[in-house]
C-alpha cells in the first residue's frame, strides 16, 4: 500500500514539474486580429505574417528574449517605443515568413487602431 501511494506522490510530481518546463514564453498566436495583416505582408513582402495577441511590456520583452534578443528593453529603439505609446495602443509580436527558404522578420510592434506604427527588430532572419 505505502508502495502506491508513493507512486501516486511522484506521478503527481512529475506532471506537475513537466507542466512548468513546458510553459511557453511565446505568446498566443492572435487566430482573429484586429490588425491589419494585408499591410504588414505588403510593407514586408512577405507572404504570411502572424501576430501575437496584445501584450504587456514585460510580456513583449520576454518574447524578444525567447526569440534570442536580451535586454530589448535596454535599447534605444526600444525606449523610443515605449515613450511614443498612448492609450489603447497594443504592444504585439509579428512574424512574417517566406513561403520557402530562408529569410522572415521577426519584431514587436506598436499598434495604434489595428496599424503597426513602430516597431522594434527582435533578431534578423536570414
Amino acid at each position: 500500500m505505502k508502495l502506491l501511494i508513493h507512486l501516486a506522490q511522484a506521478l503527481s510530481l512529475a506532471l506537475v514539474l513537466s507542466g512548468c518546463a513546458h510553459w511557453a514564453a511565446n505568446p498566443l498566436i492572435d487566430k482573429r486580429p484586429s490588425v491589419h495583416i494585408h499591410e504588414l505582408q505588403a510593407r514586408f513582402h512577405y507572404p504570411k505574417c502572424v501576430v501575437s495577441v496584445p501584450l504587456s511590456q514585460d510580456q513583449a520583452i520576454m518574447s524578444a528574449e525567447s526569440v534570442g534578443a536580451p535586454r530589448i528593453d535596454e535599447r534605444e529603439d526600444w525606449l523610443e517605443l515605449i515613450t511614443s505609446m498612448v492609450p489603447d495602443d497594443e504592444l504585439r509580436h509579428v512574424w512574417c515568413n517566406p513561403r520557402r527558404g530562408p529569410g522572415g522578420v521577426d519584431l514587436i510592434g506598436l499598434f495604434r487602431g489595428g496599424h503597426l506604427v513602430a516597431e522594434v527588430h527582435t533578431v534578423f532572419v536570414d
